[in-house]
């Protein structure tokens, strides 16, 4: 009984780890798709400044 006890902890306690790892990857992930499109929204708004100065 005790070993199956500690197999089960042990299984719990990896997946816990595995899940705050899979999920702060996640969030970094995300971070920085929100950095590339700020970026490329602000490309897009002195794009659109500078023809509108040609204009």
């Amino acid at each position: 009984m005790e070993l199956y006890l500690m197999i089960v902890l042990g299984v719990i306690v990896v997946s816990l780890i595995m899940g705050a790892y899979s999920t702060k990857k996640h969030y970094r992930i995300k971070e920085q798709e929100l950095k590339i499109e700020q970026e490329r929204l602000e490309l897009e708004r002195k794009r659109l400044e500078l023809e509108e100065r040609r204009v």
